[in-house]
Parts: C-alpha cells; structure tokens; sequence
C-alpha cells in the first residue's frame, strides 16, 4: 500500500539488475520514490510558495500553471535505505543475511540450496520491513520509508549528524532474487544511458552506480546478483502493466579493472552537488558542452545524453530544482559525449537558473542568476570533487587569462559551486606516461614533431614504467601504436617500439596469468581487435620480420642483444601469429572485390624480399630450438610449437610451395637420427602440420610431385617406428592413425576417387615397412594394432591394379605381404568372454570375466580411442536405472538426464582420464553392465571387419593368381592357404561365416588342384578339421555352413581324384582327433552316462552330408545351386556321386560311434 497522494490510474514497474563481483555490508539498495508535481490546476503551489491552494492569488495560479508547462517538475517524497549483505562479515560469497538485512540466507549468501525461505515465514526489521517467499525469489515489505523535506546528495541522507527524517505513511514491496552466472556476463555489456535517464536513483554506493538491464528472468543471470522490482499496489491490487523502458547503465568497475577495455567509450559523467549562496532560491543547474568562447549565443554541442531512450543527443541537460533553499543540494546525473579529439578550447560551461515566481509578468521564465565554467583540458583527468566560482556573466573570450579580470563573480568570488567528474574513456588515459605516448605519436605521425623523434622514443621507453592495470587497460591502442611504428617508423623507431612491445607482452603474460602459455587477452587482441590498420596504411608484417629477423641475426652472430632475446623467443607465439593475421587481413582485401562469388581466395604472392626475410628469421629461431633442446629448456619446445602452428596457419594464407621451403629447412635442421628430446621435436612439428584441413590436397614441392607433405610424413614415421624410445615410437603410430581416421570421416572425402587418391598417398608406408619387415616385428603388441590399422585402412581403398602391383616384385615380398595380414588376424582376435570355442556358447553375459577375454586396451589402440571419444557426439539414451560404482552417469547435468548412460566411448575416455581402467578387469568393472555388454559387442564388430577385410583381400589374391600376373608360388600357393588357416583356426562371428563359403568356393574353383595336392596335406587336414569342429557349434546357422564346406571338400574331391577315398581317410583321422577335444558324453540324472549334445549335432551335420535335398541349403550359403557339380574343365560328365558320399557319411557316423561307445566302455570299466 502507498501513500495516498502516488496512487493514480498509471503503474509503475521497474526492475533493476545489480551484478556485484562480491558481497559487502557496505552494499545498500536506495530507493527513492518521486511524483510528478504537476497537476490539472498547475504545480502543485507548495514546491515553490510553500502556501496551501487556499492562500494563493489568481495572478500566483496562473503563474503556476504557466511554469508546468514550460519545466515538468518530479518531487522526491520519500526514500529508504536497505543493506544486502552481513556487516559482521568481510562480505564473502558464503556469508549469511544480517539481522538488519530482509534477505534470506539463500540470497545473500551462496547456498546450494534452491529454497528461499518457508513462504509462510517473516521476518521483520525494526518492526518495519517483512519479507516472505514466493517462488524462488523473496517479496520484501518496506514500511520504514523516509521524507524528503529538502533537497539532497546521497551522502546526507547516510549522514548521522543530520536531524532524524520523518517517516511517510506506506508500504512499498520489491521482489528480490539472487541469480547465478550461467552464461550471459552484464558486465560486459554495452553502455546504454546514464543512471539519470530513468530512475533518478541516487549515486555514491558500490562506485557510484549499479548496473542494470531489462530482466526476463532466464537470460539476463550475472554473478551475485540481487534484483529489485519495485511494483506499485493500488488499494490491494497489484497492475502487471511492463515497463518497456529498461536500459543498461555503464558499469563503473571497468575503470578499475586490469583488463583491456573490451568496448569503446568516450565519456564524462558529471554531477552537481551543491550551490552554497547566501540568499534563498528556487535553483537549478544547465550542463552543456562548449568548443569555444567566441560566443555565448552560439549553440553548444550536442553531446548531452537525453533523459528519454531512442531520443538524440541533446545540446543540454539540467538538474530537478532545489526548492527555497541557501544550500542547493543534486543528486542528478549528466552523461555528456566528448568529441575524439579534445582541444584547449573545449569547456563545460553550468548556467545557474533561478525560478522567480515573484516576478510582475505573466509569463514566468526562469532567471539566469551566474555561470561556472570548466576547461576539460585541465581538469579531465580529475576523478575527485571540483569547486568552481559563479560569474555573473560571459563576455567573449571568457576562457583566455587576460579577460579574467574584468568578469564579476557572486558571492565575492568564492568556489561556492561544488561538482564531481567522473571520466570514462577508453580513449584518453589518466596515466600521464601513456598520455605523453599518446601525444608524442600523435605529433609524430602528423609530422608536427621534429624528423629525429626524441621526444617519441623517450616516451616510447618510459612505457616499461607504466602501472599495470593503466597499461592492461590501454593495451590494444598501445599495441597499435608501437606496431605502426615498427611497419613503419625508421630504423631507431622501429627498434625501440620493437623492444617496448616486447617488454609490454612479457609484463602482461606474467601479471595476467592465468596459467595458459597463451594469454588470453593477447589471443583476443590477434584475433579480434588487430585489424592492421584498415588499408590506412602499409601491412605489419614487413617492418615486423625485418626488425626481429635484424635482432635474430645479430644474436646467431654472437652480438649481445641482452635479456631482451628471450622475452622474444617466449612472446614469439604473438609475434608469429601477428605476421600471419596481417598476411591475411593482405589476402582478403587484395580480393574482396574481384573475386567471382564461390571461388576460392587464392594464395598470397609474398615479395622475394619478405620471404627471404621470413626464411631467415625462421632459420635463426630453428637454431635457437636446436640449441635450446639440448640443454632441455622447456622454452624450445614452445618455441617448437609455435614454429609449427606458423607454418600450418601459412599453408592457408600464402603459396603453399614456400611454406615447403619453410619444411624443408626444417626437415634440414633435424635430418636422420638425431638425439631424441630433438626428434620429439620434429614429430610434435609433423603432427600439427599435417593436421591442416588442405593436408590430403596439398601439392608436391616440384609440380610434377605429388603431396609433399605426406611424402615427409611417411619417411618420418616410419624412421621412429626403428627408433628405441618407446614413447616416441608411440607418438608416430598414434599420428598415423589419427589422420587416417580423420581423413575417413571428412565429409569432403567421401567418393572413393577420394579415397583412392588418399589411400595411394599413404601406400609408400607399406613398402617400406615390407622392405625393413624387422622394424615391425620389433614394436609392441599396442604399436603393431596401430601399424596394421592403418595398412588395412589404405589397402581397403586401394584399388586392384595398385593393390596387384605390391605383389608383383619377388615371390618373398608378396609372402611378407599376407604375413602382415597374419598379423591382422592375430591382433584383433575376439575371443568370447566364458565362450568354450566348440561348444559355440553366446558371449553376450556381461558378468562373466574370462582369463583370455580381450583387453580393450588392447583391442583399440590409444589414439583411436582418443579420437573417437573427442569425435563422439552425445546421444539421448532411454532411462536407465542408476547404480552405485559404475562410471555411466553424465559428468554434466545439461548434457542429458543423470540417469542416462553414457555412449561406451564416452564411458571409457572417463575412465581412462580417471586412471581406472589399468587393468582390464577395473575397466570392465567400471563400466555399467550394459555397456560391458556394448563393448563385447564392439570388440566382437572390430574383429569381424578385419576378418572380412582380409579374407576380401584373399579373394583379390586368388583372381589375380588365377590370371597369373601377380609373383607368388603357384607351386603351393602358401599365402592364400597360410590366411584360409589362420581366418578358420579363429573364434569368428556368424556375419565372417556368411561370407566365407562363397570365398572359399570361389578358391578352390580357381585352384582346387593346387589346393587339393599332396603339397598341401597339412592345409587340407587343418581346413577339414576346422569344418569338423564348426558342425558341433549350437548355432544352427554356422552348423549348415560347415556341412556345406565339407561338401565343398568332397565335391573337389570328385572334381580332381574321381573318387572321395583319400578324402574319407583324411576326415575320419581328422574326427578321431577333433573327439579327443570334444566332450562326447554326459551324465544323466541317475549317474549312468548318454551321449552329449556335442556328439549329437556332429552325428546330424555327418548324416546332413549325404542329404541329396542340399539345393536350399546351398542358396543359403549364397552358392549357387549346381556347386557340388564336378565336372572336369572342357568335360561336361559330372563326376558327384551321392552313393559315394552316403558312404563317406556313414563312415564317418560309424567312426564317431566306435568313438562313443569307446568312452561309455572306459567308464563302465572303471565302475
């Protein structure tokens, strides 16, 4: 409830947004609550007259109404004072509310908790403020408000030696709520207006203002925040009319902060305090901003900001009016605008108006009583209070000395105008050694200084003096400066500007720290800020190589250059990344214009004379990582770093050949085998260079060349993978096969022209390493899966006619060849985890740990996984239930619901990051038992793909071979029999099984009398026992499949023997060993044995052998219909007899009885 003379038909709802960098007792929120004081009838009469409306004359009225309509006057009526935050404390984050504060614990306060407070509780201070909760914010209940009786500046109203103020009759209600910084950062926000514009808030707290922004109650969050909504109630009832006026004021604590300014402003706060006479006015105060003092007729400028929003610039602005009184107290605010360039001249002049009622007109106006004038050349840099003395009036060239004179002052002259200034500009620098820089560039650059420049280059050197926070604050136009005139300052200039600039980088990285190699308001600089001057003038880039690569020379002479040199060389990140932004900001403007829409931007045509420039500033800094790397200084490799990231960010800017020349040198510098802290070096430089998105279409040094770039990536890796140190031989495997994968998921390299172009790129590396075999034989079980996984890589996209060519050379390197698909099948075999290989178990329990399942440490390599994790997007899972000790609940509550798993790659890189998974029994157990069952599944799914790449890569063999243009030996055709061994000898999943029949079939179509010759009994007898042990498997699908393999047997046996004799001996010595493995017996429930189940599925699979109704089976098996057909080639006899394979069949049977009731014989005996 409010007074009764604030009710009216309007509402008034405003709402405040504070952010504070902490809590503090001394943090108050004023209020202050105003009317207007114009009525239907005219001013309210006791604002001027201090008499009733009874009392007044007509003529008095009619004055008053006039006066209404010529200044709209507010009256402040009431005020009050709430403090936010304990006084008992030093204000942290975790203190608790105050007695004397109305805000709860949770708000004034950091708590966790989301609560307010009960909403039924309250809490009263001094019997006048109560406070309850409503949703997550507080409503606060002020009844202790205040009169204003006279006018005022904030620091009376806090004055303990003012009389006690009487209290007005009403309650006003705020909501107030704490906010957290989630996102949005208002202290960064744009300045929008002066406190002034809307409120009239009074100002001295928390630096003068509180920042404020339009509040919707999600994206307006900054840190410690308490809002305020004053709402006006009217007789019970509450308007929700918005307010649509909100602004955001300029935040004061940037001037204060050790930041560079982030935005650019330009202005001057000005408030009017007092005006101490010695008669009785009706006073206010007009500021406007004045070039010069020709004439006081003359309009100002306008400069001033408008109290409304969306308005223009104003030529004045004025204060409310301190009614009948001898001490006139303000507490407005004027924003003025000052021009870029402040001149002598420029000046505030402040016309004081009295507003004379008594006066015999019938128009009042109000009367100019004197002037202050103020020259913003003397007193700009002031932040304190300033006192200025009353002219009556302004002659003509008021501001010179010899008019002072004659000018009549009030009050005998004394300073009884008090006011404060308070400057903000990210132009004009309170510090007095960078203003001096500032003026002596300026005079330098507009040619008003002497050519010699002395007065510049000692204001250049005593910038190494400058306070830190002056200097963070000014630092991008102090950057600007000394960059323009190292491009372009003369020799002495351009030395000591260089020198300045580096003592100014080292200072801001040391005294700004925060922990990065790269600080972060550098890096905003080069990014953002750094825009080379426009085109107003000649790139950086030229003068900058020129002066560093002069002082890098002079110290690869031997020449001391002092401590300077190595601020350089760890500043040469910023350096570097300098000359590239200017080449490129270069590159854009020379084609901005003519350059056809959708055409690429070409390179950058550097002059001889900057790149020689470049390679000799290159060549010095590669001596300084040479040197430095022996002596292990963690400088160099830095410097290693940033060598390789200027050369990555070239390639994109200008002709990539000279980048190769860049290469090249330091390829030069660091050939052959070289200590290994140096070659770490080298890979750390290949592994950032050939991470540049143009790496796969990068051409060759010689046109005539292909990728120049891999070509030294290959020679290098493989140079480290001879290498003894373990980590190193790591590193370059763990290179290849991130770029591999990259290049594989590159949306732009997805037609198989592409691939094939890419995969030849890396064919050399197989050559190599089948030329120096023992290399590969002596890395690690890890570092071999990287190696292969890259082989198969480049060989599954390669296509036939290259893929023939590396088995064309000798007979010994086409075997070296499938050794290393050997290698393949044995590194990424699966083996079931509880699986008994012949009982055909299912692997999909997740509880069960076997001693040789696979360890995924083993079974993906590091990088793959690293990539993958990095690579893996956040899927929306369905819920799952949330189990203690199992690492599968999201890290971040925004990502997805915590009771959702993580995807498996984002599970293991959290327990790898977490040192869990050391062992593979900690990983599995870490993992929630769905994604154990995941990653079985996966290593189950990697193991597949390399089956199936080699077997495809088999089959390619066999065509080739067939056609004999490839070199093996066709005697005994060792490769494809040493792979079909090693693929069947090995736990495979359904998915291999479905493709390896028709490959099969397809071998011994093409080389069924090689393969079915005495020379390859050893291959036969294993292949046959391979299909014996498949027909026991419970899975029903892989059962077939080996029937129709041992048909397969039989049919070549018919094909080249005629008959299936030797075949049957073969097989039933071959079954006679697999039953030695295979359990062919169980016991019943009575103790008595019976025959297996084992030994029932193999007696099926035997007798479905001789089965003639084979022809669905065999479409299937994906063979055609007539494939147990054997008819000589040029012969048209079919030589299958099924007579002769019913025989086998029952040879066989009788063979696995004889078996059987051997073992049931054995265990009677015992009995």
């Amino acid at each position: 409830m409010l007074p009764t003379d604030m009710q009216d038909q309007g509402s008034l709802d405003r709402r405040g947004v504070f952010s504070l960098d902490a809590p503090s007792p001394s943090v108050c929120l004023l209020i202050q609550l105003e009317k207007a004081a114009t009525e239907e009838g005219g001013v309210t009469p006791s604002v001027y007259s201090r008499k009733e409306p009874v009392h007044l004359a007509e003529k008095e009225k009619q004055k008053l109404q006039v006066w209404s309509r010529i200044m709209p006057y507010k009256e402040s009526f009431a005020w009050a004072m709430i403090p936010l935050f304990e006084s008992n404390r030093a204000g942290g984050l975790s203190d608790a509310a105050s007695p004397s504060s109305p805000l709860a614990p949770s708000l004034s306060g950091s708590s966790s908790q989301d609560s307010i407070v009960d909403p039924i509780s309250k809490l009263a201070l001094d019997g006048k403020v109560n406070h309850y909760s409503s949703g997550s914010s507080v409503i606060v209940e002020i009844s202790n408000l205040n009169k204003v009786k006279e006018s005022y500046i904030e620091d009376s109203l806090q004055d303990p030696k003012r009389k006690v103020h009487k209290p007005v009759k009403g309650v006003l209600r705020l909501e107030v709520e704490k906010l957290h910084d989630d996102h949005n950062d208002v202290d960064n926000a744009s300045e929008g207006g002066s406190m002034a514009n809307d409120l009239n808030d009074a100002g001295d707290i928390n630096n003068g203002r509180s920042n404020r922004s339009s509040f919707d109650g999600i994206h307006s969050s900054v840190n410690s925040i308490a809002i305020a909504k004053k709402d006006a109630h009217h007789n019970g009832h509450t308007s929700n009319a918005e307010n649509v006026d909100n602004f955001q004021a300029f935040d004061f604590r940037v001037l204060t902060r050790s930041e560079p300014f982030s935005q650019l402003f330009h202005c001057l706060y000005v408030y009017p305090l007092t005006v101490s006479l010695s008669r009785k006015r009706n006073l206010f105060v007009r500021v406007e901003l004045r070039k010069d003092d020709s004439d006081i007729r003359k309009p100002p400028l306008e400069a001033v900001h408008p109290r409304e929003r969306n308005t223009m610039l104003q030529k004045w602005g004025h204060t409310q009016i301190a009614v009948g009184t001898r001490m006139a107290s303000y507490h407005d605010e004027v924003k003025i605008s000052l021009p870029a360039l402040l001149t002598p001249q420029h000046h505030l002049v402040f016309t004081f108006f009295h507003v004379d009622l008594q006066m015999k007109l019938e128009a009042p106006k109000p009367v100019i009583i004197g002037y202050s004038v103020l020259p913003l050349s003397t007193h700009i840099q002031l932040l304190s209070d300033v006192s200025l003395p009353i002219l009556r009036e302004l002659v003509p060239h008021y501001l010179q000395e010899s008019g002072k004179e004659r000018m009549d002052y009030l009050e005998d002259g004394k300073t009884v105008f008090r006011l404060r200034l308070r400057l903000c500009s990210s132009l004009f620098p309170i510090n007095e050694r960078i203003r001096d820089f500032f003026v002596e560039y300026d005079r330098h650059t507009l040619h008003t200084s002497p050519p010699w420049g002395s007065e510049l280059l000692e204001a250049i050197n005593s910038l190494k003096n400058v306070e830190s926070t002056a200097l963070l604050q000014f630092l991008q136009p102090i950057l600007n400066m000394l960059l323009h005139l190292i491009g372009d300052g003369g020799e002495t200039l351009q030395v000591a500007a260089f020198r300045a600039m580096v003592n100014i980088l080292t200072r801001v990285q040391q005294e700004s720290s925060d922990g990065a190699e790269r600080n972060r308001f550098l890096i905003n600089y080069v990014d953002f800020a750094f825009d080379d001057f426009g085109d107003r003038q000649a790139p950086v880039y030229p003068g900058l190589t020129t002066v560093w690569g002069s002082l890098a020379r002079s110290k690869a002479k031997g020449y001391r250059v002092g401590p300077v040199y190595d601020d350089v060389l760890a500043m040469a990140w910023f350096f570097l990344e300098l000359i590239v932004k200017s080449m490129g900001l270069e590159q854009s403007r020379l084609f901005y214009h003519n350059l056809p829409l959708g055409e690429d931007v070409p390179p950058l045509q550097l002059k001889e004379g900057v790149f020689r420039c470049i390679m000799q500033l290159f060549d010095c800094l590669l001596t300084e990582v040479h040197e430095r790397c022996k002596k292990g200084l963690s400088l160099a490799k830095r410097l290693n770093s940033t060598l390789a990231f200027f050369c990555y960010d070239l390639l994109s800017i200008i002709e990539p050949r000279q980048v190769f020349e860049l290469v090249s040198l330091y390829m030069d510098k660091f050939a052959g085998v070289c200590q290994s802290v140096l070659h770490d070096c080298k890979l750390t430089f290949l592994q950032i260079i050939c991470d540049h998105d143009l790496f796969v279409e990068m051409p060759g040094r010689d046109p005539s060349d292909r990728n120049y770039l891999s070509s030294v990536l290959i020679q290098e890796i493989f140079l480290t993978l001879d290498h003894d140190d373990l980590s190193q031989r790591a590193k370059a495997a763990r290179i290849l096969v991130v770029l591999i994968c990259k290049h594989e998921f590159d949306a732009r390299y997805q037609k198989s022209e592409d691939k094939l172009y890419i995969a030849q790129l890396y064919f050399p590396l197989i050559g190599q390493i089948l030329d120096e075999m023992p290399v590969f034989y002596n890395l690690n079980a890890i570092e071999k899966r990287e190696v292969l996984v890259v082989i198969l890589q480049i060989v599954r996209n390669l296509d036939d006619a290259t893929l023939i060519k590396a088995w064309q050379q000798s007979i010994a390197r086409t075997r070296l060849f499938f050794k290393l698909l050997e290698e393949c099948i044995i590194h990424f075999e699966h083996n079931k985890t509880g699986d008994n290989m012949l009982l055909g178990a299912s692997s999909r329990s997740p509880d069960v740990e076997h001693p040789a399942s696979p360890k995924y440490s083993e079974r993906l390599s590091p990088s793959v996984n690293t990539y993958l994790s990095e690579a893996s997007r956040h899927e929306i899972r369905p819920q799952g239930t949330p189990e203690n000790g199992y690492m599968w609940n999201r890290v971040s509550p925004q990502l997805s619901s915590p009771n959702q798993p993580y995807s498996l790659r984002e599970a293991l890189a959290q327990a790898q990051s977490s040192r869990i998974g050391s062992t593979a029994r900690a990983l599995r157990e870490s993992l929630h038992p769905v994604l154990r069952q995941k990653m079985e599944l996966w290593e189950e799914n990697l193991s597949t793909a390399v089956s199936l790449e080699v077997l495809g890569i088999t089959e390619k063999f066999s065509v080739a071979a067939g056609a004999r243009s490839i070199t093996t030996d066709y005697a005994k055709l060792d490769c494809v029999t040493s792979i079909l061994m090693g693929l069947l000898s090995r736990n495979q999943s359904l998915a291999f099984w479905k493709a390896f029949l028709p490959v099969v079939y397809n071998i011994f179509n093409v080389h069924g009398a090689t393969l079915m010759a005495r020379e390859n009994d050893r291959f036969l007898k294993q292949i046959a026992f391979h299909l014996l042990r498949l027909a026991v498997f419970r899975n029903d699908s892989i059962r077939k499949r080996a029937v129709v393999g041992l048909q397969i047997l039989v049919r070549n046996s018919f094909n080249y023997f005629k008959n299936t004799t030797r075949l049957r001996v073969m097989l039933t010595i071959t079954l006679s060993e697999l039953m030695s493995d295979v359990q062919v017996t169980q016991m019943k429930f009575d103790g008595s044995l019976e025959e297996s189940g084992e030994a029932r599925r193999l007696r099926k699979s035997l007798e479905e052998m001789a089965d003639v109704r084979s022809k669905d089976l065999l479409k299937d098996c994906g063979l055609p219909v007539t494939a147990l057909e054997a008819a000589p080639e040029g012969s048209s006899d079919n030589r299958w007899s099924w007579v002769e394979v019913k025989h086998l069949s029952k040879c066989l049977v009788q063979a696995l009885d004889a078996g059987l009731e051997h073992a049931l014989l054995v265990r009677k005996v015992h009995q």
